[in-house]
């Protein structure tokens, strides 16, 4: 496609270097905020423009009154009379929708006899949304056919991936490119890592009186993160209604599928506040401070929380018209992740569609019924089906979404790729930081995905190796956090692991009543039984309450002295019975939250 070059100037919008936006353009604008789809709001034509999600539309409802938003809800009737409603002079019908309610505004209009397709412009925003989900949102894709029947029609995003649909090529498409003449770069540290969990807890400990935006494509995630750290109270997660659902019936309420906004139209946020990949583009968060930015990529737990450093990083940081304070991508690596190369692909796909086209022919001319059926059930059920229609023409954006799949699967194989797609952005000035820990997130996974309970305790076994391999380990919150997470999956063979060590542990690996027995033994002779003290620890200290470290510690050497154990105690003791966020302040003296009990 031909390009062309418009340059821009810091604190220009669009409007004013561009009059309206051309016909059969990609624009790409580079930077987000600029204005593009106010600009077409206020051309001097009929729009429709094309918005991937919902929110958009009833943020951009909230500023431009005159703008019809058409989603689920709202249906063809309510189309028709604004469409019928009289223009004054120098007014123009402005309609915003998702794609699966383009149809909707076509029917409506079909049944009012406009003719649209030359009588309106039809912007596609954020177009790489159509590449991006298509593999999981089909119906993304629906208003494709009719955009190329249009007169007048454009793509639009600031992170554009140039499709290989041929009607592109076919109708003159070009590429306009906005060059801001400016430093539009942003400073982001990237950390990679095998513990994803740790250093978001540490970002807590540096952030405890910041708001913080985390962006996490995984509702599953995001709920693991919260009851992990008991941020219930703390935190509100935006996604989709179907998330929200989903968290409810889990027993989080705090999610909304929609912006929230206070009097002045600023957002609504939590100290952390998650954000699904439904808010990743074009929605605006205004808010009056900066708040700290975390993007997570958890490979382990969820694939498709794999950030794209060229499309989405760039749109999730420029959600925030004020700007944000530090910015933070944590990412785990897998250096075991299977991908293909783009000549690879090529070839895949090639003869994906050669076979595929045989098996079709020889559907066609089969005469036989049962011969027919078996045929027609392999070409539906052959995997290659979802890159072709019934016809057997390719599903180009299907297509276009499979090759972007496997390029930036690609940078979570290595950290120096990940770095790499990052620097050849040129979006960002990035630090970067390799923060290894002796147990990762892998590890917590073989023990959920272990077959059977012998496999499990061996897993177990052998992870407590490793941490009482470091010296002074249960010093560090970290392995604190680890061997807690150990003992809720197993708290009997932890137990007997930490009292009678491991050869015992592993002898006596499935024999759990002569394990309760000698740990009941065990504890006896030792004076190790913690039941009295713990019951006494749980009377006076309540689950997510805040306590000076004077009084936790007065209050625990009390109570160990009431079981004649006359140790100075530090405060630090109530981590044997609680998980603790040790950054507090109560009434100005320093203080430990209590987030959760451990037994």
């Amino acid at each position: 496609m031909i390009a062309t070059n418009i340059t821009i100037s810091q604190g220009q919008f669009l409007e004013d270097v561009l009059p309206e936006i051309p016909t059969n353009t990609i624009l790409a604008k580079t930077v987000t905020g600029i204005g593009a789809t106010t600009l077409e709001i206020k051309s001097k034509r009929h729009s429709i423009i094309i918005e991937p999600n919902v929110p958009v539309i009833k943020g951009k409802k909230q500023k431009h009154k005159n703008l019809l938003g058409v989603h689920e809800g709202i249906s063809v009737n309510d189309i028709i009379p604004y469409l019928e409603k009289p223009l004054k002079k120098g007014e123009y019908k402005k309609i915003m929708t998702t794609p699966e309610s383009f149809n909707k505004v076509i029917r409506a209009m079909e049944l009012l006899q406009i003719n649209y397709e030359q009588d309106y412009m039809l912007l596609f925003d954020e177009c790489d949304k159509i590449i991006k989900d298509i593999d999981y949102r089909e119906t993304i894709a629906f208003p494709i056919e009719n955009f190329f029947l249009f007169d007048n029609k454009a793509f639009v995003s600031a992170t554009p991936i140039l499709p290989s649909d041929p009607r592109f090529e076919e109708q003159g498409f070009q590429v306009m490119k906005i060059t801001p003449d400016y430093d539009y770069t942003k400073k982001m540290q990237l950390v990679t890592t095998n513990n994803v969990v740790a250093v978001f807890r540490k970002i807590m400990a540096m952030c405890e009186n910041r708001q913080v935006c985390i962006f996490l494509n995984s509702t599953d995630t995001i709920l693991a993160i919260i009851q992990k750290f008991g941020l219930e109270s703390q935190s509100k997660v935006f996604c989709s209604q179907d998330s929200v659902e989903k968290l409810n019936k889990l027993g989080y309420a705090n999610a909304f599928s929609d912006l929230q906004f206070d009097s002045k139209q600023y957002v609504k946020l939590a100290q952390y506040t998650f954000f699904t990949s439904r808010f990743f583009s074009a929605v605006d968060i205004d808010l009056q401070t900066q708040p700290t930015t975390v993007i997570i990529s958890g490979l382990f737990y969820a694939k498709h929380s794999m950030i794209d450093p060229h499309t989405e990083a760039i749109q999730i940081l420029g959600r925030f018209r004020n700007g944000t304070g530090a910015i933070i991508h944590v990412s785990n690596i897998d250096t075991d992740l299977p991908y293909k190369t783009p000549e690879q692909l090529k070839n895949y796909l090639d003869g994906c569609h050669e076979v595929y086209m045989q098996i079709k022919l020889l559907f066609e001319t089969a005469t036989g019924e049962g011969v027919k059926e078996t045929l027609k059930e392999a070409l539906e059920r052959v995997t290659y089906a979802k890159y072709v229609d019934e016809d057997g023409n390719k599903k180009h954006f299907a297509i276009d979404n499979y090759f972007d799949e496997e390029r930036v699967k690609s940078y979570y194989t290595h950290h120096h790729n990940l770095i790499q797609a990052y620097l050849d952005s040129d979006h960002f000035v990035l630090t970067h930081q390799h923060r290894p820990f002796q147990l990762g997130d892998e590890d917590r996974l073989k023990i959920s995905r272990a077959d059977n309970k012998k496999e499990k305790r061996t897993t177990i076994i052998e992870q407590l190796d490793l941490l009482n391999g470091e010296e002074n380990v249960y010093d560090e919150p970290l392995f604190r956090e680890f061997r807690d997470s150990l003992h809720r999956e197993d708290s009997l063979i932890v137990e007997v692991y930490e009292a009678l060590g491991a050869n015992y542990a592993k002898r006596y690996l499935m024999s759990d009543k002569i394990m309760k027995l000698d740990l009941i033994k065990y504890r006896n002779e030792t004076g190790k039984d913690l039941f009295a003290i713990m019951t006494s620890i749980y009377a006076i200290f309540e689950e997510r309450k805040k306590y000076p470290i004077g009084y936790i510690k007065t209050m625990i050497r009390k109570i160990y002295s009431s079981y004649s154990d006359n140790t100075k105690y530090p405060a630090k003791k109530i981590k044997d019975f609680f998980e603790v966020n040790e950054n507090v302040w109560v009434n100005r003296q320093r203080g430990y939250l209590l987030i959760s009990k451990r037994y």
